[in-house]
C-alpha cells in the first residue's frame, strides 16, 4: 500500500468536505456552532488516514495532518467562492443568512430596522477583486487550519480512548 496516495486521498477528502459545509446552500449553517462542519473535516481526514494505512499518529501529527486539510478546504473553499461571486454573481452561505435573520425576526420583534438593513446588506451586489481573493484565502487558512486539525486530535484522543479500554 502507498501510504503517500493515501495521505493525498486523505487530505482531498477534508478538503472537499470542507468546500461541502462552507459552500453549498444550507450546509453552510452547520458551521454556525463552532465552525461543527470545518472541526468534522479534519476529523474524519485523520480517521481515513489512520485506519485505511494503519498508522500512529501523535496529537501533534494529527493536528498538522488534519491542518493540513484545513488549508486544502480553504483554498477549494475560497476559490469556489471567488468563482461564484465573479462568474455567477452568488455569494456562498447568504441562504443561511437570509434564513437566521428572518428567524429572529420572530424572535425578537424590536430588531426589525437592523434585520431589514442586514437584509438588504446581504442583496446587495459584491464584487471580489484579486486582492480581495488573496486576502480571503489567507483570513480562511489562518481560521480553518487549527479547527481542521483540532478534529484530528479529537480523533486521535477518541481511538486512544478506545483502544485503552480494550473495545
Amino acid at each position: 500500500m502507498d501510504y503517500s496516495e493515501e495521505k493525498i486521498r486523505a487530505l482531498a477528502i477534508g478538503g472537499l468536505l470542507i468546500l461541502l459545509t462552507t459552500t453549498f446552500p444550507y450546509l453552510t449553517l452547520i458551521n454556525a456552532l463552532f465552525f461543527a462542519g470545518i472541526l468534522f473535516s479534519g476529523a474524519v481526514a485523520a480517521y481515513y488516514y489512520i485506519v485505511r494505512c494503519q498508522v500512529r499518529l501523535s496529537m501533534s501529527e494529527a493536528f498538522v495532518f488534519a491542518g493540513l486539510a484545513g488549508i486544502v478546504g480553504s483554498v477549494l473553499s475560497v476559490t469556489a467562492g471567488h468563482i461564484l461571486i465573479t462568474i455567477f454573481n452568488y455569494r456562498p452561505g447568504i441562504e443561511g443568512l437570509l434564513l437566521l435573520s428572518e428567524w429572529m425576526k420572530g424572535l425578537s420583534p424590536e430588531q426589525d430596522a437592523f434585520l431589514n438593513q442586514l437584509q438588504e446588506m446581504l442583496h446587495a451586489p459584491v464584487e471580489m477583486t484579486f486582492m480581495d481573493y488573496l486576502l480571503s484565502l489567507g483570513i480562511t487558512i489562518f481560521i480553518y487550519t487549527p479547527i481542521a486539525g483540532l478534529g484530528g486530535v479529537i480523533v486521535v484522543w477518541r481511538l486512544k480512548r478506545q483502544a485503552g479500554k480494550g473495545e
